[in-house]
């Protein structure tokens, strides 16, 4: 069965038209290179056209921009169903055209339906190709639809409104649209110019059947399309995206001892006393690298790098940080944010902050705006606050990558 209960042939017989020619001008930059969660728009939609067991063969009309790019990213993965990126033309329907002429010269015999989708929607689903199909079966070629809330009005040339249209028997229409070949490949070509590939049948007389679309299935047009599909990710895929975080906690404090420097967050500061510990002392970098371990599971500071161990005697914090983001690294998270407090009565610390952001932020391998130090007293209450130790706690945040 296919997603959703839908029967599912067992037959390869549908190859893919993948539009990815646009100029994206109201996006500011190439939209089918963009990046969502680190992978380029392009590549959501063409994975889901690669795993489909109906599709036999998939067909990319790039521009001459982007057909280098789009062409090594073929190649770096195992996209075996791409077999060719051809460069599209002037309009939409001559890019149509140009990715069907090469989809029929390569594989015509075994092509029973063409889909022609848009590299600018990445969320298209198996169970919509599969009702798209069935569609296509029964109409010849189909396109998913959308009910329209909105009140829809058309408007006179002066800007005022003309009639307001009947919603009811109006709808949105978004791509995959799926054709039977033998529908499709005699109205290729119109002499006047359309908006979408079912308007092909249309001005030749055909039927053009309906199918359940799906309102995630959004077009990126402009930047602030982006962010609805950062969050479409997040929740269609909480385990793959970047709203997928985990935050761990972590405290660490140490006796000063007589004899400088003072060594905190990896930088030597200039005082008459230094952290006692077994390692260098660091509270600031053994809180952050407690916060990495709790928000990822892995323990804590004690048990994986413990103080009757030889081998971290007098070791320098900045490496057991970068063994803990190396873990952490290996269990597919990434620290993405921090914050931490270093609790001290002196010395005044507020000089050295921005060279202790700068140098956790090279150990954490994340911008430096990522990071937040703040340092506090006790107004001269208890130990810290006569001098006689010092603590730091952080707050870790994590991303799945």
């Amino acid at each position: 069965m296919s997603p959703e209960g839908l029967p599912n042939s067992p037959e390869a017989d549908a190859g893919v038209v993948l539009l990815a020619a646009g100029g994206s001008a109201r996006m500011g930059g190439d939209k089918m290179l963009l990046e969502l969660r680190g992978r380029p728009v392009l590549q959501y939609s063409l994975e889901t056209f690669q795993r489909s067991n109906r599709v036999s063969a998939i067909v990319i009309v790039a521009s001459d921009a982007n057909r280098n790019a789009i062409n090594d990213l073929v190649a770096n993965a195992d996209y075996d169903k791409v077999s060719a990126v051809v460069a599209g033309g002037a309009r939409r329907q001559d890019s149509t055209a140009n990715g069907v002429d090469q989809l029929m010269s390569q594989h015509g015999s075994g092509i029973k339906f063409i889909l022609v989708h848009d590299g600018a929607r990445p969320f298209v689903d198996e169970a919509m190709i599969e009702r798209g199909l069935m569609a296509a079966a029964q109409h010849g070629a189909a396109v998913p639809a959308l009910p329209v809330s909105d009140t829809i009005k058309s408007v006179k040339g002066d800007g005022t409104v003309e009639q307001t249209l009947d919603r009811s028997r109006l709808r949105a229409i978004q791509t995959p649209q799926v054709f039977q070949v033998d529908v499709f490949a005699p109205a290729l070509r119109p002499t006047q110019e359309v908006t979408d590939d079912a308007s092909f049948v249309e001005l030749v007389g055909g039927s053009v059947g309906l199918f359940d679309g799906n309102s995630g299935n959004i077009k990126l047009t402009t930047p602030d399309d982006i962010e609805r599909a950062e969050f479409i990710l997040a929740r269609r895929n909480p385990g793959e995206s970047g709203a997928m975080n985990r935050w761990g906690t972590g405290f660490d404090g140490h006796a000063l001892v007589s004899g400088g420097p003072l060594r905190l967050g990896g930088v030597n500061i200039e005082h008459h006393r230094h952290l006692e510990g077994h390692s260098d002392g660091d509270v600031l970098l053994h809180a952050i690298a407690s916060a990495v371990l709790g928000a990822v599971g892995l323990g804590d500071l004690g048990s994986n790098f413990p103080s009757d161990d030889p081998a971290f005697a007098g070791i320098d914090s900045r490496e057991l940080l970068e063994r803990v983001v190396s873990m952490a690294d290996n269990t597919g998270w990434e620290v993405s944010y921090l914050d931490a407090t270093i609790i001290a009565q002196q010395p005044k610390l507020s000089p050295y902050v921005n060279r202790i952001n700068n140098s956790i932020a090279e150990m954490l391998s994340i911008p430096v705006d990522s990071i937040n130090i703040k340092v506090t007293s006790t107004d001269h209450v208890g130990a810290i606050g006569t001098g006689e130790g010092m603590a730091a706690q952080a707050v870790a945040t994590l991303s799945s990558k």
